[in-house]
Parts: C-alpha cells; structure tokens; sequence
C-alpha cells in the first residue's frame, strides 16, 4: 500500500468526465466473443498513450482453428523488488439480449448511470482498471512491482483469452478479476464442473419377454431417476448426502447444481444428435465450494450411479467429467484468498480511504459464481 501521500497524488489524478468518456468509448465499440478486436486496438492505443508497455497477443478459437481475436497486454514497468500485479477483466459481454429500452452501444449516461451492452459486465472493470494505472502513472509515484493490465478476450468461452495467456507463461505474483462484484472485495468463490451422463439401454417394444424386460430399463427413465437422486436445480445440496462437503459461511446456497441439457432420439423422428435410439445423454454443472475437487465430485458421482446400479439392474450410465474432457473451458476449482492476505487488506484500506466507507469483504449477496 502506497503512503498516505503517494495515495493523495494518485487519487488526485482519477476525474468522473476521464472514466466515463473511456467506460462510453468501450460500450460504442461491439465486441462479441472473438469479435473484440476493435475493442482491443481502442484499449491498447489508450494503454500505450499513458506510456504502458503493449504487445498485441492473437488468440485462436479452440473449437474453430481458423477464427481468431486479439487481445493487449499492458505493463506498467516498477523499478524492481516488488511484488507484481495483474488486473484481469474481459472484453466479451456477459449476455448480449435483445430488448433494450435504450440503443445498447449508445452509451447514455443519465442519472449517475452508464447504460449499455457490457457496461457492468466487465467493460467498467475494464476501465476501472486502466484508469487506476493511468493516475499512478500522472502522479509520479513509482511502484517496485510491474502491474499488467490485461484486457481478456471470449470469457463466454470457459476463459479462453485467459487460458490463452497462462499458456503463453504470462504469470504474475498476484491477481485481481475485475468481474463486477457490486463494489465488494470477493476473496471467496465458487467452482464450476460440467458433467455428461450417458444411459443405454437394449430396444425393447410392446411385445416382450420377462427376459428381455429385466435388461431393459428406459434411457430417459435412468436419467430421471439420476435427476430424482441429485434433487431440483438451484436448490441447495446438503450437507451429509450424495456430495461430499464442508459447508462454506460465505457461500450460503452452494453447493447447488443445474441440469442444463437432454438429448433422446427416436428412430421414426428426425436426428437431431446422431446417437443411437438406445442413449439418452444429459449434461448438468455443479457449483462447487472450496475444499471440493474434481476428484471429489468425480467420485461422488460414480457412487451415485452404482447405488442406483444397485437398486436397478439394468442401470447402464457413463460419465464423462469434465464434460468436454480435461481441455473444457467450462471447467474451474472453486477459489479462496484468506481475509488476511496482503491483497484483500491491502484492496479493503484503498477502498476505504477512495470511498470513505468500510469494505465488504466475501462471498457478498448472490453475485453469480461469487455466492
């Protein structure tokens, strides 16, 4: 944390007219998962304008070879022995909706209020961001860690313009997700992991023997009876049945769980997947807690299938986790920085002497993967 004076001459340097002119550039600029290059050379030329190291960094589909985006990569230069610092948010609007009441890459700003597509979701942390480096820059103050600023592309695609950069061994000793948190310090969040159960089961028809019935158990029937066994999405798992955990105080509601997809073909219709008549596939996601590992949920799964094995002898599931394989984006460990560590103290006092009002620290309100 800088010193009080450090801190006066960087504040000093943070004006409402230069944030919203860079928020209301950044919303008049589309930028659609793996179309933010427009966005992207906006961003950059600003960064380097401040006197920011930038390099351009070309990202490519991981489903799509041939499409590709582009994101910067800013360093503001320290002048050695400190730790460094990233400043991660995405390019990508979280949900692009029809039914605007005003033009969604219009930018108006009316009331204290910028609206438009991405405005909360992450353009703000965005510029948040870059408006934070560019007062320490005007003030002189000279900071012993690098702080990289990283304008991410496609995080609707599982975080690919991150895991682009971790590929690319851009590493720093700390890290702040700019995703909106409602002007809360989230240190605590929830994981993700998507699941794919497949059900088979031999044809049977109306004219059957009593052989043939005791192999034979409906495909959409053993998912229903998966469904039965996990309980209603959204509501709270709990503790002591199919999924192991510790309950965590900050993440009232979690572990919980959707069930997102079903597919079941029928060989007088029309295919729609290509499976057999015989499958029935589901794929529903869990939230996880901290303390819950892949491995965990992997087994706490398969020991659901066998005690349904067990009661139905004609079961027959497979399981596929994560859903897509080890490479789905879709795929990420819950996350806990204890209250303690130097960064949330550190982002608790600069919020408090920014707004003059204390912190909120932790899983706050129901803030999506936040809790």
């Amino acid at each position: 944390m800088a010193d009080t004076g450090d801190w006066k001459k960087i504040v000093a340097g943070i004006s409402d007219e230069q944030v919203l002119k860079l928020e209301q550039a950044a919303i008049r600029i589309p930028s659609t998962t793996f179309e933010e290059g427009a966005l992207a050379d906006h961003l950059a030329n600003r960064m380097s304008d401040i006197g920011l190291d930038v390099e351009m960094m070309e990202v490519t589909h991981w489903a799509k070879p041939g499409k590709t985006t582009r994101q910067p990569i800013a360093r503001l230069r320290g002048t050695g022995g400190g730790p460094s610092l990233m400043l991660n948010g995405h390019m990508d609007p979280g949900v692009e909706m029809s039914g605007w009441s005003v033009d969604p890459y219009g930018a108006k700003f009316e009331d204290g209020w910028v609206w438009g597509m991405g405005a909360h979701d992450d353009k703000g942390g965005v510029v948040a961001a870059i408006c934070a480096v560019e007062a320490i820059v005007r003030s002189g103050v000279r900071l012993r860690g690098d702080v990289v600023i990283c304008p991410v592309v496609a995080h609707k695609l599982g975080g690919a313009g991150t895991r682009a950069l971790m590929r690319k061994g851009v590493r720093t000793d700390l890290a702040i997700n700019m995703e909106h948190s409602a002007n809360t310090i989230a240190n605590v969040c929830v994981g993700i992991v998507m699941v794919r159960i497949k059900t088979k089961s031999p044809e049977l028809f109306f004219r059957y023997s009593q052989e043939a019935k005791a192999q034979y158990m409906n495909p959409i029937e053993q998912q229903a009876e998966i469904m039965r066994r996990i309980g209603p999405s959204l509501d709270p798992i709990r503790p002591g049945g199919w999924l192991r955990f510790t309950a965590h105080p900050d993440l009232p509601g979690f572990p919980t769980h959707t069930f997102d997809t079903m597919h079941k073909e029928h060989y007088y219709q029309k295919s729609y997947t290509g499976m057999s008549s015989r499958e029935c596939e589901m794929i529903f996601q869990l939230r996880t807690v901290p303390g819950q590992t892949l491995e965990t949920v992997r087994d706490d799964v398969q020991r659901l299938l066998a005690d349904i094995k067990k009661d139905h002898p004609a079961f027959d599931a497979e399981m596929t986790i994560p859903a897509n394989g080890m490479e789905d984006g879709w795929f990420q460990d819950p996350m806990e920085v204890k209250p303690d560590h130097r960064l949330v103290t550190s982002l608790a006092e600069g919020q408090r002497l920014a707004s003059g009002a204390p912190a909120v620290v932790g899983g706050w309100g129901r803030l999506g993967n936040v809790g």
